[in-house]
């Protein structure tokens, strides 16, 4: 049984450190992967089709969350409605991140390419997902509790809204981004 991975590099093993000597005759550091690659379990049709979607959704999400935020709304004044909308930011960032970085990556990919696609990804999805739509319901409890609807609160219910049916895609595009070892 080996040890666990807890160090703050859990990849440092996938890398070979090569010394080259240049021809002023510093010596020149580079690394070289050695550990074995990964690539989609789906298509490449599929992957494509599927990180299409996620692309669109990352910017719909955005438009969506910056449209509930700029207009002055009951919604983002109450502290119990706006909490959720708000910490919604980071996943989706994290999300958007991986969408422009992982997504990308051409097969076949490194192992810590693969654990995000598989681990990290569905997390974050999932967590977007929990906290656009918690947002959304209170906003919705939020305006039927006041028994007013003003242009800002339409607008925030319409960007949570948005957030949410985005990021509930982009969940449901998990099953595409499998990985499996090459060969």
């Amino acid at each position: 049984m080996g040890k666990p991975r807890v160090s703050r590099n859990r990849y440092v093993r996938d890398y070979r450190l090569v010394e080259t000597v240049d021809s002023r005759g510093r010596i020149r550091t580079d690394y070289e992967y050695i550990a074995e690659t990964y690539v989609f379990l789906k298509s490449d049709r599929e992957v494509r089709r599927a990180k299409r979607r996620v692309w669109l959704c990352c910017a719909l999400g955005w438009i969506g969350c910056i449209g509930a935020m700029l207009p002055e709304s009951n919604a983002m004044r109450t502290l119990w409605i706006a909490l959720p909308f708000v910490f919604s930011i980071l996943p989706l960032a994290l999300l958007t991140g991986m969408a422009l970085q992982d997504l990308r990556a051409a097969q076949p990919f490194e192992h810590r390419w693969a654990d995000r696609l598989e681990n990290r990804y569905p997390a974050c999805t999932f967590l977007l997902t929990a906290l656009a739509a918690l947002a959304f319901l209170l906003g919705g409890i939020g305006a039927l509790v006041r028994q007013a609807l003003t242009k800002g609160d339409i607008a925030f219910l319409a960007g949570a809204g948005t957030l949410a049916i985005c990021a509930c895609v982009c969940f449901r595009q998990r099953g595409s981004f499998g990985t499996r070892k090459n060969g």
